[in-house]
């Protein structure tokens, strides 16, 4: 079963629907990491990234103690409903369902799609990693929501990440989609839009963002950016 509906602003932002909600994906996806923000829970940086203005956010969080790292999410996706905020959980649809989030991203080696539609029901939003253009491809019949495609360029946040993409592998991994594409791996505020003109409907940012000394003004930075607003 295929959940998407179609594109809206192709390189901008796109809606899908999810069972019977209608969804908006931001040119700006922003992912938490606790380790490079030096802040002491996620939902220190939720806060911070809302208050710069993100509507989509993903907790990734890979060290954290299960039942510290529940609570925390717990706390981030009661702020999150409070402010109108998607919240996503990287990779654990168990953690995901536990705190009621509003879905997961998953990666190659994770849980597969059609097993995490089934656990996740069909309201909850199932984003999916791929590398190539034959993975976007294959990610077509897959009950997902959108893909994620990269790394567009060398990154330092994922040790074991699969070769650079590029733009143009980008684009083809766009024109093979008839789900919305989200580019990530080192995208930062000079090559934001370079991404999304070349197809992208958003932008993944962890290290740009959380490396920033103040989150919040990051994030309008990359939102101007990104929307080319002054």
């Amino acid at each position: 079963m295929d959940n998407f509906r179609g594109k809206e602003v192709k390189g901008n932002c796109s809606c899908w629907c999810t069972g019977t909600r209608l969804y908006k994906l931001p040119p700006i996806y922003a992912i938490t990491d606790k380790r490079i923000s030096g802040r002491s829970t996620h939902l220190d940086i939720v806060r911070e990234l809302a208050s710069g203005g993100a509507t989509l956010i993903q907790v990734r969080d890979k060290e954290t103690p299960v039942a510290d790292l529940l609570a925390d999410l717990g706390n981030c996706v009661d702020f999150a409903e409070r402010r109108g905020i998607l919240l996503l959980v990287n990779d654990r649809c168990d953690l995901a369902l536990s705190c009621n989030a509003s879905g997961v991203h998953l990666g190659q080696e994770d849980l597969p799609p059609e097993a995490a539609r089934r656990i996740m029901g069909k309201k909850s939003i199932i984003g999916f990693s791929t590398h190539t253009v034959g993975q976007a491809g294959r990610a077509q019949q897959m009950p997902v929501d959108y893909i994620g495609f990269g790394p567009i360029y060398p990154t330092r946040t994922k040790q074991d990440t699969s070769p650079v993409a590029g733009l143009r592998e980008l684009r083809g991994a766009c024109g093979a989609s008839s789900k919305p594409v989200v580019a990530i791996g080192g995208i930062g505020l000079s090559t934001v839009r370079d991404v999304l003109e070349a197809g992208a409907s958003s932008a993944a940012v962890i290290s740009a963002l959380m490396g920033a000394a103040s989150i919040a003004g990051r994030m309008e930075e990359f939102l101007k950016r990104a929307t080319g607003k002054p």
